[in-house]
C-alpha cells in the first residue's frame, strides 16, 4: 500500500483459460457453466477479482483469453486474443466490465486447445518492457490467470515467467476444479527455482503465486492473503 501511496501505478490484467479441457459450456459439469451461478470462472473472477481491483490505479483492466477458436476461425485456437474484440485495446471499465466481457465471450468463442501460457505472460512482459520506469514513473504489473491447471507448453512459460522476473511482474495463478495442479505448483516454484533453457539462467525473483481456489473460495480473508502473498514486499 505504501508504494501505491507514494504514486506507483498497479495495472491489473486478466487471463481466462477457454479451452475444452474446462467442459463444453452445456454441459452441467463445465467449469464455464452456461448458467452463471454455477459458473467456477465467474465465481472465482468476481471473488479474485474483487481483491485485486483495489490495487488498480484507474480500474482499466485488460482482459484477455486462450485456447478458443475466435470467429472467423473455426478450427485453430488463438492463444492471446482480447474478450472485448479489441486486441489493441482490451481494456474494459472495473470488474463489472470483465464479467460482462467474459459473459459474451461465452457466447461468441468455441473452447478448443492446447493450453498455452507463454503468449499471455510474453505479452505483460513486453508491456512492462515498454514502459519508461524509474523512481519518478513506477509502475507495476500483476497478471491474473484463471485456468483449470492443464498446460501444454511448460518450458516456453517458464521462459517467460524467468524473463518476468527481472520485470516489474507478478503472476497470479488461480487453478478452478479439481485437477491436481500439479505442473501449477511447479512454476509457483515456492521450492525449486525456475531455470530458463531459452534465456539460460534461473529466474531472478519468485513471481508466481499459485491459489487453488476450491480451497479458499468461501473464506475471503484467506483467499486475500494466498492472492497477495507473493506480490513482492
Amino acid at each position: 500500500m505504501e508504494y501505491i501511496f507514494g504514486g506507483c501505478e498497479i495495472q491489473l490484467s486478466v487471463a481466462i483459460d477457454f479451452t475444452l479441457s474446462n467442459g463444453h459450456p452445456s454441459e452441467r459439469d463445465s467449469l464455464h457453466y452456461l448458467d452463471l451461478n454455477k459458473n467456477e470462472y465467474l465465481n472465482a473472477i468476481k471473488s479474485v477479482g474483487n481483491i485485486l481491483q483495489y490495487y488498480d490505479s484507474d480500474k482499466q483492466i485488460p482482459v484477455l483469453g486462450f485456447g478458443a477458436t475466435v470467429p472467423p476461425s473455426t478450427n485453430r485456437a488463438s492463444h492471446c486474443f482480447a474478450l472485448n474484440g479489441n486486441i489493441f485495446d482490451p481494456e474494459v471499465d472495473g470488474l463489472d466490465g470483465v464479467v460482462e466481457a467474459y459473459k459474451n465471450a461465452l457466447k461468441n468463442v468455441n473452447l478448443y486447445g492446447p493450453t498455452n501460457f507463454a503468449p499471455i505472460i510474453e505479452l505483460i512482459n513486453d508491456m512492462a518492457e515498454a514502459e519508461d520506469v524509474n523512481q519518478m514513473n513506477q509502475k507495476y504489473n500483476i497478471l491474473l490467470i484463471i485456468t483449470d491447471g492443464i498446460i501444454n507448453d511448460m518450458q516456453k512459460t517458464i521462459d517467460q515467467i524467468v524473463r518476468g522476473s527481472g520485470l516489474p511482474v507478478s503472476v497470479i495463478i488461480v487453478g478452478v476444479g479439481s485437477d491436481d495442479f500439479e505442473s501449477m505448483d511447479i512454476l509457483d516454484a515456492d521450492e525449486i527455482p525456475l531455470y530458463s533453457q531459452k534465456y539460460k539462467r534461473n529466474m531472478e525473483a519468485d513471481i508466481v503465486q499459485f491459489v487453488p481456489f476450491r480451497d479458499f473460495k468461501n473464506n475471503p480473508a484467506e483467499l486475500a492473503k494466498q492472492t497477495l502473498e507473493e506480490v513482492p514486499g
